[in-house]
């Protein structure tokens, strides 16, 4: 079995914002903290993927309906870190100020076939818990990470698609 699991999330939706998102995950055996104390490994992993990838699709429809995003997850580390409580018999995921998220990634920006841009992003916020916010009233999972992601999008990528759409042609009306 390849160390490489890909998993291709696309989401077609006929608006005039609405494009697409796929995420590859690269060899997540090596990411440093993707553990979980309820369920299964493989379990976990399916859930917590899928959650990421439904974040990224939901970023993307923020594109233009010709812009796909492509991001291949290179290492991940979630917010806190699982512990065995021995008061509740059983590990935990404890989220404190010295384990913060991190994401690192690849990604590549289309529209169309043309390549946009490119690079290799590391995310990290290691003042995750005190930004405030709306935490304590979302029931969201893995809100830290996603809060990072978004961030990343909105003040990189959006801005970048729209610089490249500012520099585009006119069509004109001939």
């Amino acid at each position: 079995m390849s160390q490489l699991i890909l998993v291709t999330c696309l989401i077609f939706i006929s608006a005039t914002h609405a494009g697409t998102a796929s995420v590859e995950w690269q060899d997540p055996d090596s990411y440093l903290d993707i553990r979980h104390s309820n369920s299964g490994k493989l379990q976990f992993r399916k859930s917590l993927f899928n959650q990421f990838e439904k974040h990224f699709s939901k970023l993307a429809q923020d594109l233009p309906d010709d812009v796909e995003l492509k991001i291949k997850v290179t290492n991940l580390n979630l917010a806190g870190d699982v512990r065995y409580s021995f008061a509740m018999h059983r590990e935990i995921r404890i989220v404190k100020h010295t384990y913060w998220p991190m994401i690192e990634f690849e990604y590549q920006l289309n529209k169309g076939n043309q390549l946009i841009t490119s690079d290799t992003v590391k995310l990290k916020d290691m003042f995750f818990m005190d930004r405030g916010g709306s935490f304590r009233l979302s029931h969201d999972s893995y809100f830290y990470e996603k809060r990072i992601l978004t961030d990343w999008f909105d003040k990189t990528l959006q801005v970048m698609v729209a610089e490249q759409h500012d520099l585009e042609p006119e069509q004109s009306s001939d």
